[in-house]
C-alpha cells in the first residue's frame, strides 16, 4: 500500500509575497538602477558630448571605457528588476510550510518550517498569517475555499498552534 503527498493541493490559497519591513532590499535595488543608468548614459556621453575629442590616440580608450561602462550598467539594471516572490506551499499531511522558488524546471526550497516550529499563527476570517523562526513573517495565505481553509486550520490545531 502506498500513499502520495500532493503539496500543492491548496489551489485556492493565494500566497502573499514575503516582504521585509525595513525596505533595505528596495533601496539597494533603487541604487543599482540609478548607478546602472548613470553608467550607460556616461558610456553614451563619451561619444556624443559636445567638444568630444576624435583624436586617434583617444578612440581606443573611449571604446574600451564605453564598452565596460555599458556592460556594467546593463548588469546593474538587470539587478534592478524586482525578483519574483517565492511560492508558498502548505503541506497539511507533513505538517509543514515551504517557500519555494522555481527557475525553469529547477525547484529550490528556500525555507521549510514545520507547524510545530511556528512561533505564532494568526487566523482572521479566511486569512492565516504564519510566523516562523525569530518572529519573522513566513507566509500569509488567503483561502477562498472552505474545505482548504478548514483543512489548514485543523492541521494547525493538531500541531497546537491555534
Amino acid at each position: 500500500m502506498s500513499s502520495t503527498v500532493d503539496p500543492i493541493s491548496f489551489d485556492s490559497i493565494a500566497p502573499q509575497p514575503v516582504r521585509t519591513t525595513d525596505g533595505s532590499r528596495m533601496l539597494m535595488r533603487a541604487a543599482q538602477g540609478v548607478v546602472g543608468a548613470a553608467l550607460i548614459l556616461t558610456a553614451l556621453g563619451l561619444w556624443f558630448a559636445p567638444g568630444a575629442s576624435w583624436d586617434h590616440e583617444l578612440m581606443l580608450f573611449k571604446l574600451l571605457a564605453s564598452a565596460i561602462g555599458g556592460m556594467a550598467g546593463i548588469a546593474l539594471l538587470q539587478g534592478f528588476v524586482r525578483p519574483a516572490p517565492p511560492k508558498v506551499e502548505v503541506d497539511t499531511i507533513r505538517h509543514e510550510v515551504r517557500l519555494v522558488r522555481t527557475r525553469g524546471k529547477d525547484r529550490f526550497v528556500l525555507d521549510r518550517c514545520a507547524f510545530k516550529d511556528l512561533t505564532s499563527v494568526e487566523n482572521s476570517g479566511t486569512y492565516v498569517k504564519l510566523w516562523g523562526k525569530n518572529d519573522a513573517l513566513l507566509a500569509e495565505v488567503a483561502a477562498t475555499d472552505r474545505v482548504a481553509h478548514r483543512s489548514l486550520v485543523t492541521a494547525l490545531r493538531v500541531a497546537g498552534k491555534l
